[in-house]
């Protein structure tokens, strides 16, 4: 839930006299925290999302060393700054014009549009730190609120006994009809799976890239996976996430699974068990997949006894067994590849990128062990039902 600059800008910009000069197309960033600087050296200190402010003292130390005072240093020192911001994710930049810096030159102006990257102006006689103290202020209590609310949707999920309604008051899930869940995989190892760090790359990185209001959802890591909780029906939203992750350095290969509707928190632990069924059913082809794009397989989640569907599977594919692990497992790939081709052997040999006739080998042997006609499409049905449940269950 965290703040936006558009959002600190509104709540500052009668307060400290702000004007947006740059970067309006980046107004959706979320901010971490303020950070003031006069030195480009020490960006490097900044992890993302950072609201910088500067008065451009470095300006005058340069003219008092060099001589130098031409405003093409002011436009070399902001510029230098500003990329180094960019390029760690910090979300804008206020200029504390009057004394050091009277004016933006047009240059740095264009840099920031293009780079969609906030650009503001505050008058000199606004002192820096009070600017700092109200947004810090700010961000704390925000951070609070968002840890609150992480809680209670934590409790809605897996503590529903100590779930609190009247904890979702005045945020913006107060009242609400509609809730849906999306899960996405965090990969193994990011930032050395330091939980903080991943978290905040999460917030300040990738969340701001999604496209949708931070008041719009509310977010957690469990279990090696982000939980997105919505107040609104997931499928565009996960579709915004897929996008987003495809371009994302870490999230590129990760899979994504968005559940059906609720009309109450009480059933979101429900529909966390929707997404986390739907995710089974990600692959590298299709990262993404909607509970309700399932069809009879939503009949599965249904199953609290897992028993049954690996008695199915046994009945169907268990003499499968006999043959080696290794040659089990071919054996298996090919017969999905098969029945996903509807039961065309020469799609089904390009797929494995195998001979034709190899392929109709291997069909031939599985219909022999299995003692079943390949080609009847009530058997092919029971295989695909059979293979889905050992995707589910994780069988070997």
């Amino acid at each position: 839930m965290a703040l936006s600059v558009q959002y600190i800008y509104n709540y500052t910009v009668n307060m400290f006299r702000l004007k947006l000069v740059a970067g309006k197309e980046g107004l959706n960033k979320y901010v971490s925290w303020m950070y003031y600087t006069e030195d480009p050296e020490t960006v490097e200190f900044i992890r993302g999302g950072e609201l910088a402010i500067t008065t451009g003292l470095n300006v005058f130390r340069h003219a008092q060393n060099t001589g130098d005072k031409s405003d093409d240093y002011i436009t070399e020192f902001l510029s230098n700054l500003i990329n180094e911001f960019v390029s760690r994710n910090a979300s804008g930049l206020i200029v504390n014009t009057g004394k050091y810096i009277d004016t933006i030159p047009v240059g740095i102006i264009a840099l920031c549009d293009r780079l969609h990257f906030p650009l503001f102006t505050m008058p000199w006689e606004v002192h820096t730190i009070d600017v700092m103290q109200e947004v810090g202020n700010k961000i704390v209590n925000d951070n609070q609120k968002k840890k609150t609310l992480e809680q209670c949707f934590y409790d809605a999920l897996f503590r529903p006994k100590n779930f609190d309604i009247s904890r979702l008051e005045k945020t913006s899930f107060a009242n609400v009809s509609k809730f849906s869940v999306i899960l996405m995989e965090i990969p193994e190892n990011i930032f050395e799976n330091d939980e903080e760090q991943i978290k905040h790359y999460i917030d300040f990185s990738f969340n701001t890239k999604i496209g949708i209001s931070p008041l719009d959802f509310c977010w957690f890591i469990c279990d090696k996976k982000i939980v997105y909780i919505l107040h609104t029906d997931g499928q565009d939203i996960a579709t915004s996430v897929k996008n987003t992750a495809s371009k994302d350095k870490f999230f590129s290969e990760s899979r994504i699974a968005v559940s059906a509707t609720c009309s109450s928190c009480k059933e979101l632990g429900k529909e966390f068990e929707h997404a986390e069924f739907a995710l089974s059913f990600c692959n590298q082809q299709q990262k993404l997949c909607n509970f309700n794009s399932l069809g009879v397989y939503k009949l599965f989640a249904e199953i609290k006894d897992k028993l049954v569907l690996e008695d199915f599977y046994n009945e169907v594919l268990g003499k499968l067994d006999v043959l080696g692990e290794a040659k089990k497992q071919d054996y298996l790939e090919t017969l999905k590849v098969y029945t996903d081709f509807g039961g065309r052997i020469q799609k089904t040999a390009d797929e494995n990128a195998a001979h034709r006739n190899t392929i109709n080998y291997r069909i031939h042997r599985i219909s022999e062990i299995l003692d079943i006609d390949l080609q009847d499409s009530e058997n092919m049905f029971k295989i695909q039902t059979a293979l889905h449940i050992k995707k589910i269950l994780n069988l070997k």
